[in-house]
């Protein structure tokens, strides 16, 4: 089953989008699971195309949530987190939309390498026993970067980006 959330970046602003589907978990005598999955804002702040740091970097974080219905040993969800391009045509050309055009990208990594939609990220939640209900959540950073010298009228520039859990 694939889930689609929204979540918006943007140079002053983003928003957040959350929701809950069924998940395929495995498990022995689990009865059911289900997944639950926030993405929050990407706020960049000001854009200073001259600025001495050059980049300029924020993050975010995703959450996922698995909840383990039922009595059951040795139990797991496993999921990917993907992220599309947004308005681009592929990962690697995002752009935040204004005034003009701001290239921009997310990363899985703190040193900013790893485009994430080109690299997913894969997991799994398990727990050794559940009762009725046990929840266990994952954090994911998101890395994001506005490369230096980019002359742009001022403004509020967006995108919308879709975060995929796949499970």
């Amino acid at each position: 089953m694939i889930r689609r959330l929204g979540s918006s970046a943007s140079v002053l602003l983003g928003l957040l989008w959350a929701g809950t589907a069924q998940a395929t978990c495995s498990g022995i005598g689990l009865t059911s699971c289900s997944m639950t999955v926030s993405a929050g804002a990407i706020a960049f702040g000001n854009y200073n195309p001259n600025a001495a740091a050059g980049a300029s970097d924020a993050t975010s974080t995703i959450s996922v949530t698995g909840t383990l219905f039922g009595v059951g040993l040795l139990n797991t969800i496993a999921y990917t987190i993907s992220l599309s391009p947004g308005s681009a045509s592929t990962v690697a050309d995002r752009r935040l939309i204004g005034g003009g055009s701001l290239g921009y990208n997310l990363y899985t990594d703190s040193g900013r390498t790893s485009v994430w939609g080109t690299d997913t990220v894969s997991d799994s939640i398990s727990v050794l026993a559940a009762v009725l209900g046990v929840s266990v959540t994952r954090n994911y950073t998101v890395y994001g970067r506005i490369p230096a010298g980019q002359y742009v009228a001022p403004g509020s520039y967006s995108n919308t980006i879709v975060v995929t859990v796949t499970y």
